[in-house]
C-alpha cells in the first residue's frame, strides 16, 4: 500500500511538472502546434519506432539461441512489448526488466537467461546513452549555458554512470555479489542475488556476441534518432546544426532525455523533468517553446500508445507473477 501510495505522488508531481510547462509556454500555443499536425511524418516516425522494436527483439533472440534457449519470435516480442510499457512508468526505465519475467512466466524461459537477454544489451545500450548524451551536456555547455545552469544535467550523466557500473558488476563479478552475502538470508535480496549468481554463469554469450549487439545498437539509435526526426516533421519543426544532416541532433537530443530520466526524482519515471529539458534544449537551438514542448509531449505519447499493444500481456504478468519463483528457477 505504501508503494501505491509513493506512485500516485510521484504521478502527481509530474502531472504538476507538466501543467507548469504548459503554463509557461502557453497551453494555447501547444494547441496551436498540434492543430497543424502532419498524420503522414506522425506515421513515418511510429514505422521507425516499430523498426527499432525489431531491433531490440533480435537482440534477444540472438543471446537466448547462445544460451541455449529457443523461444518464438512472437513470445520475445510480445515480452519485449510487456517492458516498453512497464519503462515508460518506471523510473530509469528499469520497468524494461520486466520482459524478462514475461519471457520466464509466460514462456518458460528459464529466469537467468531471461533476465541475461535483456540486462546484457541494456549495458550497451545505457553506455552509448550515456556516451552521446555527455557530448551533447558538454556542447550545450559551451554554446548555450554555464556549467551552474546545467548540473541537473550532469546530475543525470552521474546517475547513469553509477547505473552501468553496478550492472557491469552484477554481471561479471562474484566479488561484487559477495559484499551482500550478509543479506542472503532476507527472502527477497537472498533470492535476487541468487538468481543474478544464475546469471553469471552465462555471462560469457554476452562478450561472444558483443560485436553483434554493437551493430544491432547502431542500428537501433539510428531507427530511434531517424523516429524522432520525423516527429519534429509532422510538427513543422526545423533545426540547423550546418554543417551536419538535421537528423544527426536527434542523435544526441534522445540520449540527452533519457539521462534526464535517470536524474533521481520524485517523478514518475522523470516524467515533467525530461519534458522541461526537452524544451530548454530545443528552445536553445531556436525551437519555439511551444514548438518544443509540442514536440516533448508528442515523441512520449507516441510511444506509450504504440506500447498499449502489451496491456493485456502486462496484466497477465501481473496476476501471475511470483517473484520468489522466477528467482528459484
Amino acid at each position: 500500500m505504501r508503494q501505491n501510495h509513493i506512485l500516485l505522488i510521484n504521478a502527481a508531481i509530474s502531472i504538476v511538472l507538466i501543467a507548469a510547462i504548459l503554463y509557461y509556454v502557453g497551453i494555447m500555443e501547444v494547441l496551436g502546434a498540434f492543430a497543424s499536425l502532419d498524420l503522414f511524418f506522425l506515421f513515418i516516425s511510429i514505422v521507425f519506432l516499430l523498426l527499432m522494436y525489431l531491433g531490440m527483439i533480435t537482440r534477444i533472440r540472438i543471446l537466448l539461441e547462445e544460451s541455449g534457449v529457443k523461444a518464438s519470435w512472437t513470445a520475445i516480442a510480445r515480452s519485449h512489448w510487456v517492458g516498453m510499457l512497464l519503462a515508460d512508468f518506471t523510473p530509469a526505465r528499469a520497468g524494461y526488466f520486466a520482459a524478462a519475467a514475461t519471457l520466464h512466466h509466460q514462456h518458460d524461459v528459464p529466469s537467468e537467461r531471461a533476465l541475461l537477454s535483456i540486462w546484457g544489451p541494456q549495458i550497451f545500450d545505457f553506455a552509448l546513452k550515456l556516451t552521446a548524451g555527455t557530448l551533447a551536456v558538454y556542447y550545450i555547455v559551451i554554446h548555450f549555458l554555464n556549467a551552474e545552469d546545467s548540473s541537473i544535467l550532469f546530475l543525470g550523466t552521474a546517475a547513469m554512470t553509477v547505473f552501468i557500473a553496478i550492472m557491469l558488476l552484477a554481471l561479471f563479478s562474484a566479488r561484487f555479489l559477495r559484499l551482500f552475502q550478509f543479506a542472503s538470508r532476507w527472502p527477497l535480496v537472498g533470492s535476487m542475488v541468487a538468481l543474478v549468481k544464475r546469471m553469471q554463469q552465462h555471462a560469457h554469450v554476452v562478450v561472444k556476441k558483443t560485436p553483434d549487439i554493437l551493430v544491432i545498437l547502431a542500428y537501433t539509435w539510428s531507427m530511434k534518432a531517424i523516429s524522432w526526426y520525423f516527429v519534429a516533421k509532422s510538427l513543422g519543426i526545423t533545426i540547423n546544426v550546418s554543417p551536419f544532416p538535421e537528423v544527426v541532433f536527434y542523435y544526441f537530443f534522445q540520449p540527452l532525455i533519457t539521462m534526464l530520466e535517470f536524474v533521481p526524482s520524485p517523478t514518475l519515471a522523470g516524467i515533467g523533468l525530461s519534458e522541461g529539458g526537452g524544451t530548454l534544449v530545443m528552445a536553445l537551438f531556436g525551437v519555439s517553446p511551444a514548438a518544443a514542448a509540442a514536440f516533448v509531449l508528442l515523441a512520449r505519447v507516441k510511444t506509450t500508445l504504440v506500447n498499449l499493444i502489451a496491456v493485456p500481456d502486462s496484466l497477465n504478468l501481473l496476476q501471475r507473477m511470483d517473484w520468489r519463483d522466477m528467482m528459484k528457477h
